[in-house]
């Protein structure tokens, strides 16, 4: 229940937010020295490329099969897993349709980002965490 509910609210938060900065409703915002919000516009690799929005999804779906068999076998990392497959779907889905994914935190010393992109990471560093846990590399 962890596992859906966490990759239902990543998926509606970050397309919620980035239907808000596309509407342009909002000017750019400045965070002093660190960067700006605004909008970028990241076009993806395959569409650069031979792949199309049919084998990218067809992509997440076996990645996202991997995951789950994953959570079955470390019960721990189900909200980490969430987050996984809710910000790539996320991703997924905006890229499929509009051919980029809209960014929209500009650090000035890291490449734009986006609430899915965040979901990853730390989707990505939590289960990394559960596994070194697990296998008694970091205590409880």
């Amino acid at each position: 229940m962890q596992l859906v509910l966490t990759s239902v609210v990543v998926l509606a938060v970050d397309q919620a937010v980035k239907l808000l900065v596309r509407s342009g409703r909002f000017a750019s915002v400045r965070l002093g020295p660190f960067g700006s919000l605004r909008m970028v516009a990241g076009r993806l690799w395959w569409y650069r490329s031979a792949v199309r929005a049919s084998k990218a999804l067809l992509l997440w779906a076996v990645a996202a099969g991997t995951l789950l068999v994953a959570a079955a076998a470390l019960p721990t990392s189900h909200m980490f897993v969430g987050l996984l497959l809710g910000g790539s779907l996320s991703n997924v889905i905006e890229s499929s349709l509009r051919g980029s994914v809209t960014d929209f935190v500009c650090l000035r010393f890291w490449p734009a980002f986006n609430v899915a992109d965040v979901a990853l990471t730390a989707g990505a560093l939590g289960i990394g965490f559960e596994l070194l846990r697990t296998v008694g590399v970091v205590a409880a």
